[in-house]
C-alpha cells in the first residue's frame, strides 16, 4: 500500500485528487485508532493514501473521511454517545468503521482469493467472527473494560519512549499501523481460511468411515471445524494426511477447542515415543512413528496410517 501520514492536507484540491484522505487525531494512539485507520486502508488499498494526525478541525473537515475525533459519525467521544452492540459492549471508533465498511473490506479479500462466490452467503458471518474476536476486545478497552489480550495488544508499546526530547508520534503511529495492517489481514485471511475450510468439511464428513477423514495438507486448518462438526454427534476421531517429509501421518481430534490438547481416541500407549520397534509392537509393517502424547503417528502408506487410526479407535 501506498501510505504517508502527515500533520496537514497537501494544497491539491479535493476535486483533483490522486489519494484518499483519512483524518484522526494527532499525539497518542490507541488500539481503537489505528486499527480504524487500518480497516480503511484495507478498503482503499488500490489507492494511495494520505493519513492526516491533526486536532485542527479546518483540516479535518477536507479529509475524505475522520475517524475518532471531529464529532462525527465515526468520533465516540461525544455527549451522550452509548451506542452499544446486543452483548452490551460499547463501540469505540474501530468498531464504528468495521460496523459499516467490514462487509465491503471482507468482499475485497474474497474477490482477490477467488472465494467470493464460494463464501457470498458466510460474508457477513466473517465480518461478524473479526468483530467478536478482535474488534470488540479493542472496543472495550478504549472504553474502560479489559477482556484480556488479543492480537492488536502491542500498540502502546510503540508510542514515543517518555524521555525522547523531542517524540514523533506520526514516525511512531507510521510504524504500528503498518504492523497492525499485517496482523489485521492475517487475522482475516485465517478467519476466511476457517469459514471456507468449514464448509468444504461439512460436505466431507459425509462420506467419512470408520471416523477418519482425508485433508489435503498438514496446514488444512481443520481443527475448529471438525470440533464444530463433532459437537452433536462423532463423525471424525481423526484426520490423516500426506506428510511433508514424506509417507502419511495422522492427527488425533480433540473433545472440543476447550480441550485441544486430549483426544477422542489417543493412539496406544505401547506405542508412545516409539520409531524403530513400532512396526513389531503395533503389526503394522510401515509404522514409522507416535508421539509420546499419543496425538500423532506416521506411516509409509496412506492404507497403513489408516490401519494405525482403525486400531486406536478399537
Amino acid at each position: 500500500m501506498d501510505i504517508n501520514v502527515l500533520t496537514s492536507i497537501p494544497s491539491t484540491p479535493a476535486s483533483g485528487r490522486s489519494y484518499f484522505v483519512i483524518g484522526v487525531h494527532d499525539g497518542f494512539f490507541h488500539e481503537d485508532d489505528t486499527s480504524a485507520v487500518a480497516f480503511l486502508c484495507m478498503l482503499h488499498s488500490n489507492e494511495k493514501i494520505i493519513i492526516v494526525r491533526s486536532r485542527d478541525i479546518d483540516i479535518l473537515n477536507k479529509c475524505d473521511i475522520v475517524v475518532d475525533i471531529g464529532g462525527g459519525k465515526f468520533d465516540h467521544h461525544m455527549p451522550g454517545f452509548d451506542k452499544k452492540r446486543s452483548n452490551g459492549i460499547t463501540y469505540a471508533s474501530a468498531g464504528l468503521i468495521w460496523q459499516v465498511f467490514g462487509e465491503q473490506v471482507i468482499q475485497k479479500f474474497l474477490e482477490k482469493s477467488n472465494l467470493l462466490k464460494e463464501l457470498s452467503e458466510s460474508c457477513s458471518t466473517i465480518v461478524e467472527t473479526i468483530d467478536k474476536e478482535i474488534v470488540q476486545y479493542i472496543d472495550a478497552k478504549d472504553n474502560g473494560i479489559d477482556l484480556g489480550t488479543h492480537d492488536i495488544s502491542f500498540i502502546s508499546s510503540y508510542l514515543p519512549a517518555w524521555y525522547e526530547n523531542k517524540p514523533d508520534f506520526e514516525k511512531q503511529f507510521s510504524k504500528a499501523l503498518n504492523i497492525t495492517l499485517n496482523v489485521l489481514e492475517q487475522k482475516i485471511q485465517q478467519i476466511i481460511s476457517e469459514t471456507y475450510a468449514e464448509k468444504v468439511l461439512r460436505e466431507r464428513v459425509k462420506n467419512v468411515s470408520d471416523y477418519i477423514l482425508e485433508i489435503p495438507s498438514q496446514t488444512f486448518p481443520w481443527l475448529k471445524a471438525i470440533c464444530n462438526i463433532n459437537k452433536y454427534d462423532l463423525y471424525v476421531a481423526f484426520v490423516i494426511f500426506p506428510y511433508p517429509a514424506g509417507g502419511w501421518a495422522a492427527q488425533c481430534v480433540p473433545p472440543s477447542l476447550e480441550e485441544k490438547f486430549d483426544q477422542i481416541a489417543p493412539f496406544p500407549q505401547k506405542w508412545a515415543g516409539q520409531t524403530e520397534l513400532l512396526p513389531d509392537i503395533s503389526g503394522i509393517k510401515g509404522a514409522l512413528g507416535c508421539h509420546r502424547l499419543l496425538f500423532f503417528a506416521k506411516a509409509e502408506t496412506k492404507e497403513e496410517i489408516i490401519q494405525m487410526c482403525i486400531l486406536a479407535m478399537k
